[in-house]
C-alpha cells in the first residue's frame, strides 16, 4: 500500500511538472522577443555607487486568491538605478504593472549593468533594507518564493522609489 502511495505521488509530481513546462513554453512563445534600443550608460547609473545618507527599506509579499500571504523570505531583493536602459527593460518585462507579463523575452542584460545593481536578501518576515543610498530614482525588485513540491519557483514584483534630500524611504511591496 505504501509503495503505491509513493508511486502515486511521483506520478502526480511528474504530471504537474509536465503541465507547468507546457504552460511556460506556451507562454514564452506567445510574445515576440523584445528588441531593446537603449545602450547601457554607466555614467547614468553611477549614482548607485555613491554613498548617501538614506535607507531604502520595506517588506515584500503577495496575497494569493486563497488569502494566504507569500513573502520574500530568504530571496534576493535588488535596488536598480532608474536610467533609460533600466526603464526600457523594466517596461518590457512589467508593462504598466508590478508583476511580470507572461512571455516577456528580452536579450540578456549588458554584463556591465550588474555592477550597477545592489542586492540584499529578505529576512524571514520578507523585510529588506539598503543602507547609505544616494539621492536618485530606483526600482526595487523583490523575488517572491512560491511553495511547490516539484520545483523551486520564484517570481519578481517591483516598486519605484525616489530618494530625495537624503530622506529614507520605506516601501510595502504587495505585487499589485
Amino acid at each position: 500500500m505504501m509503495g503505491s502511495l509513493v508511486d502515486g505521488r511521483a506520478f502526480v509530481r511528474a504530471v504537474v511538472v509536465l503541465v507547468l513546462s507546457a504552460l511556460m513554453a506556451g507562454c514564452s512563445v506567445s510574445r515576440a522577443p523584445v528588441m531593446t534600443t537603449t545602450a547601457f550608460d554607466p555614467g547614468a547609473a553611477s549614482f548607485i555607487n555613491a554613498v548617501g545618507s538614506a535607507k531604502v527599506s520595506g517588506q515584500a509579499f503577495v496575497r494569493r486568491n486563497s488569502g494566504k500571504m507569500l513573502r520574500a523570505v530568504g530571496t534576493d531583493v535588488f535596488l536598480i538605478p532608474r536610467t533609460p536602459y533600466a526603464d526600457e527593460r523594466i517596461a518590457a518585462i512589467y508593462g504598466d504593472g508590478k508583476q511580470p507579463q507572461w512571455g516577456a523575452h528580452l536579450p540578456n542584460a549588458d554584463p556591465l549593468f550588474e555592477q550597477y545593481v545592489r542586492k540584499t536578501v529578505a529576512s524571514s518576515g520578507g523585510s529588506f533594507s539598503f543602507d547609505r543610498v544616494a539621492d536618485g530614482g530606483y526600482y526595487v525588485v523583490a523575488m517572491i518564493h512560491v511553495p511547490s513540491e516539484v520545483a523551486f519557483l520564484q517570481f519578481p514584483i517591483i516598486e519605484k522609489v525616489d530618494v530625495e534630500g537624503g530622506r529614507s524611504v520605506r516601501v510595502v511591496m504587495r505585487g499589485y
